[in-house]
């Protein structure tokens, strides 16, 4: 894990059950690509996909202000405390970019299909 200042943008991959799950500072170019990102997904479904109880079950993306988007299973969820918003992303582009973020060695050997 990575050491964060209180005005980064931090990324969270959820894969242990029992341990802590990786995270990791993300860097500011990437922050805007997700964003951009964001801005142009779809509006999706009102309930985000199911998740397995153990295994991968998506990654995390926290704003320095409390904002965070979930991606899973070809749905991003940008919950911000009052409101939850889910965008369709079947390529799962959002949830790629965000794990390709990731330093070496981090993550598990595991498979975001």
């Amino acid at each position: 894990m990575g050491t964060s200042r209180s005005g980064d943008w931090l990324a969270q991959a959820l894969v242990f059950s029992g341990r802590p799950d990786p995270t990791w500072v993300v860097p500011g170019s990437t922050v805007e690509q997700l964003l951009g990102l964001w801005a142009e997904l779809p509006p999706g479904p009102e309930r985000r996909p199911d998740t397995p109880p153990l295994g991968y079950r998506g990654s995390l993306l926290r704003a320095p202000d409390g904002r965070t988007w979930r991606s899973f299973g070809g749905s991003v969820t940008l919950e911000d405390g009052r409101l939850t918003q889910v965008r369709d992303d079947p390529d799962r582009r959002f949830e790629r970019l965000l794990l390709a973020t990731a330093p070496t060695g981090i993550l598990p050997p595991f498979s975001a299909n």
